[in-house]
């Protein structure tokens, strides 16, 4: 388990590469490619993809190209589609561990977390480098009720390039971070009453008295808005399906460490859960309980929750998932179309289908093989990221 991570880490930090500085238009290219992992239809063999105007307009073992393509041929190298991080909390601007808690007030539903967001900032283009294309930026954990997520692309011209959803959800959080002593809720019944309140409060409030906090819970309780629930334990994976239960929450399980235990409960309610990086956890038993999730029916996706891990990790859960029985077409799905089903964006991104966004990684090998290195990053048919040098 360490030689994996260790191999990982040596391959990122040796590796010769470089930013592409994209072009104002998305190019119409051609990729042909030894082996295309749609993590929707399958592998296609010596496939190619067409890209046009941003967009993938087909994907065929056919070799027949457009005219005026631009040809990039990696007959013996892997694509597969963009990497999702569904949990994060890259590129806010100022001090990260400042700008995603709001520690002042329990509820801030009414915060965006995109208003600190630096679509600049270093760890950015390190995510870029590692293949992932799209994530969710989300608050921290001391808030019950923290302020609202937001998903985008780490490449973009304009706003409508970059930004899938400004307002993706509220992010709630029944974690012992989110009680203080100085603050309410001090405990975890105090915890349980003030999410009650609020959601109740929500439930009554009337559009006529303007209340913009309560107008983003009112969507909540109405399913109109995903609540995205942090909780590790089984007691607070157990106390969050008690919320979604009773308040018909349209809702996503984050973190779920311990979910296998009650895989069951999770998987009655048909909760999608956003999972912790693997990477850390050192145990035999606790690197298991993502597959027996996955093996309960349970929908999963997996998360960097940078920068408590670096985003350049995320294929790293994968492939420790897969090494400790997760399938192999389960495990490429966890990081590309589960995560863009959970949350909401699959029209666009997480998988290399007709009419989806062309954002694509070449390998130089199996995706799941921890000396894959990657080759090239493509967002919106824009090169973004090339490797330069063996």
């Amino acid at each position: 388990m360490k030689k994996i991570i260790f191999l990982n880490i040596l391959i990122l930090l040796s590796m010769p590469c470089y930013m592409v500085r994209a072009s104002n238009a998305p190019q119409n290219l051609a990729i042909r490619a030894g082996r295309i992992w749609t993590a929707t239809d399958g592998v296609i063999k010596n496939g190619v993809i067409i890209i046009k105007n941003g967009k993938i307009r087909a994907v065929r073992k056919k070799q027949n190209i457009p005219a005026k393509t631009k040809v990039l041929d990696f007959s013996d190298k892997n694509v597969i589609p963009g990497l999702i991080d569904a949990h994060c909390h890259i590129g806010l601007s100022l001090d990260i561990y400042s700008e995603i808690d709001e520690t002042v007030s329990a509820v801030t539903a009414d915060m965006q977390i995109l208003d600190a967001f630096n679509p600049l900032a270093d760890d950015v283009k390190k995510a870029l480098r590692s293949g992932v294309t799209t994530v969710m930026l989300a608050p921290g954990n001391k808030n019950p009720i923290a302020g609202q997520t937001a998903i985008v692309k780490l490449y973009g011209k304009k706003t409508n390039d970059w930004l899938l959803k400004r307002n993706a959800g509220v992010k709630f959080s029944l974690r012992d971070e989110a009680m203080m002593s100085d603050r309410r809720p001090t405990s975890r019944p105090g915890l349980m009453a003030l999410i009650r309140e609020e959601l109740n409060k929500a439930k009554s409030h009337k559009e006529d008295k303007p209340n913009l906090r309560m107008e983003v819970l009112k969507r909540v309780v109405d399913a109109n808005f995903p609540a995205y629930i942090c909780a590790y334990t089984v007691d607070e994976i157990a106390s969050a399906v008690t919320l979604i239960e009773e308040y018909d929450l349209n809702a996503v399980l984050i973190g779920a460490e311990q979910g296998d235990e009650i895989a069951q409960l999770i998987a009655g309610q048909n909760i999608p859960v956003i999972y912790s990086p693997l990477l850390l956890f050192s145990r035999d038993k606790d690197l298991k309980r993502v597959v027996k999730m996955a093996d309960n029916g349970i929908k999963v996706a997996f998360s960097s929750t940078a920068p408590r891990t670096p985003l350049s990790d995320l294929r790293t859960s994968a492939i420790i998932a897969a090494k400790y029985g997760l399938d192999t077409e389960a495990a490429l799905k966890s990081l590309t179309i589960n995560a863009a089903e959970i949350l909401g964006v699959a029209n666009r991104v997480g998988s290399i289908q007709k009419g989806k966004d062309a954002d694509l990684v070449i390998l130089d090998g199996d995706p799941l093989q921890p000396t894959s290195t990657v080759e090239m990053v493509i967002i919106n048919g824009n090169i973004v990221y090339q490797r330069q040098g063996k």
